[in-house]
């Protein structure tokens, strides 16, 4: 059998941890099991072409018949203040039923539109909305009544049902980020540049996603529509880089720090320890688990960089780029330089695809807590790390390119 050619009834984590829902290497139009997080979430009921709302404010482009896409906003069925229904930033303390809830709200209106057609009258009203730091309100007249089936994804966080757009008008007055504002119309700073300097100025990162996706930042010639997927990665990826960065020029922590933490069926630990910098992420899938729900053994998966950095995508996709930043700005802030080893074991049960903001605003709620236990030797630290794990240690070691390195070369790395 050839992946994406045949289909397979119960697809193997062999197949779905690399894939994730996005590359259907089952050979399926749809992913069966982001289909079954359908399931989990309420009936969804709008029976009606006209929404009315305040939009958080939010809006999504899709990637599918790039470069053609879905573009639209994101609107609820009614008035308030929305702003944490697309403000993963504060979803920390959320159940993730409250989080599903939020989002499945948001009714995603869309139009077919040219990634290259940032001057077009509709893309420019979307603008205004994503300029706005406070909710929109909205009138939003559908083609048809929305379906009512809702949207999971392993970087997105979940959306709600989808119709074609007729036509909107915003209703209330946009309070526009100066912030934003000032980047969105330099058209001489490049993307990656405007990113930084968003970032460095303090707007969330959840914010600068969006005018990302819009194409509201970079040179003007080089301006397009990004897809909201991969606006996620880029904006963590073109961060976390020019953290690293600085990083570099710093001293190395001088004892090891081990971070343990669990969160909704999800162990996490974090072993930072002197060294150049160097990063590894490592998944241990159990059975029952979202990307291993038909396997029967743990399946671990990892993926490193060193010094030189990355040169390929992450065979672990987004959440690989997502818990750098969040390891990144910890270093920065304690001013030091270190190697990191970051695993995450999730345990049966957990089956719901919520989007790398999971992973890294749980890396972030770690390291603002910086409880940690600290060691003076590097192999008692990783036996302390591996024995609160329940996964096997040998299977962990086996997976990683760092423990191996450490276990052998740990007495040259001090």
């Amino acid at each position: 059998m050839v992946f994406g050619k045949k289909i397979v009834l119960e697809p193997s984590a062999e197949i779905c941890i690399p894939c994730r829902g996005a590359k259907l290497l089952c050979g399926r139009s749809y992913c069966p099991i982001l289909i079954k997080n359908i399931k989990l979430v309420k009936n969804i009921e709008i029976n009606k072409k006209i929404i009315e709302g305040s939009s958080p404010p939010s809006v999504f482009v899709g990637r599918i018949n790039y470069p053609k896409v879905a573009v639209g906003p994101l609107v609820p069925p009614y008035f308030g203040n929305t702003k944490i229904f697309d403000y993963p930033e504060a979803w920390n303390n959320l159940k993730i039923e409250d989080i599903l809830n939020y989002r499945i709200s948001l009714v995603r209106s869309y139009k077919f539109v040219k990634v290259e057609s940032i001057e077009d009258p509709y893309v420019l009203a979307l603008h205004e909305i994503a300029l706005s730091y406070i909710p929109v309100n909205m009138h939003v007249e559908l083609k048809k009544n929305p379906s009512k089936i809702p949207l999971f994804d392993d970087i997105l966080p979940p959306l709600g049902p989808s119709s074609l757009l007729d036509r909107f008008k915003i209703l209330s007055n946009i309070k526009t980020d100066k912030k934003i504002e000032k980047i969105y119309y330099d058209k001489d700073l490049k993307a990656n540049e405007g990113i930084i300097k968003l970032y460095n100025e303090n707007v969330e990162l959840s914010r600068i996603v969006k005018v990302f996706s819009l194409g509201m930042l970079g040179l003007k010639k080089n301006r397009k529509l990004v897809p909201t997927r991969w606006s996620i990665t880029a904006v963590d990826d073109i961060i976390s880089k020019d953290l690293i960065k600085k990083i570099k020029q710093f001293n190395m922590i001088d004892k090891v720090r081990v971070f343990i933490y669990n969160k909704f069926m999800n162990n996490f630990v974090i072993i930072l320890f002197p060294s150049k910098w160097m990063y590894e992420w490592i998944e241990a899938w159990y059975p029952k688990t979202t990307w291993n729900l038909y396997g029967k053994e743990i399946e671990v998966e990892s993926d490193h960089e060193l010094s030189s950095g990355k040169t390929r995508y992450s065979n672990l996709g987004g959440c690989y780029y997502a818990v750098r930043l969040a390891v990144s700005e910890y270093l920065i802030r304690e001013r030091k330089q270190a190697g990191v080893l970051a695993i995450r074991e999730i345990l049966p049960g957990f089956i719901t695809s919520i989007g790398v903001w999971f992973v890294r605003e749980t890396l972030r709620e770690i390291f603002r807590k910086n409880d940690y236990k600290e060691f003076e030797d590097l192999k008692e630290a990783i036996n302390y790390s591996l024995n609160y794990l329940l996964t096997d240690k040998e299977k962990i070691i086996n997976s990683s390119y760092i423990l191996k390195y450490l276990l052998k070369y740990s007495t040259f790395i001090f």
